[in-house]
């Protein structure tokens, strides 16, 4: 990658993850995991915008599926649909994000994410 994520992007990331984590993605090598997983992931999505010239990028939330929480633990599905363009062509992908979070004091982190395309 030609240059580092922006800070206050990676900071962002960093405050809602919480110790070990596991990231799971559409993209190579599509498993992260441990101690700043999220960061790996987020420079290897980068990355992969960069290499594929993928722009514009947006996910957006439809509704949530199912949600539980047990006592410190939580686990959320939710519908999303990821939108972007290829070289200056629209693509779209509908997909589910799961979750599982853990409660560290009175803040909830994200142990868990993974994305899964449904087209």
């Amino acid at each position: 990658m030609d240059k580092e994520p922006p800070r206050e992007i990676t900071a962002l990331i960093d405050t809602a993850f919480g110790g070990e984590v596991i990231v799971v993605g559409g993209m190579a090598p599509y498993r992260w995991t441990g101690p700043n997983a999220q960061g790996r992931w987020f420079a290897d999505a980068e990355k992969w915008v960069h290499d594929l010239g993928v722009a514009a990028e947006k996910i957006e939330e439809e509704k949530i599926i199912h949600s539980e929480v047990v006592d410190m633990h939580a686990y959320i599905v939710l519908s999303a649909a990821l939108s972007f363009q290829v070289k200056g062509q629209p693509a779209s992908r509908n997909g589910g994000l799961n979750f599982t979070f853990a409660r560290k004091g009175n803040n909830w982190k994200i142990e868990s994410q993974a994305w899964g395309r449904l087209s």
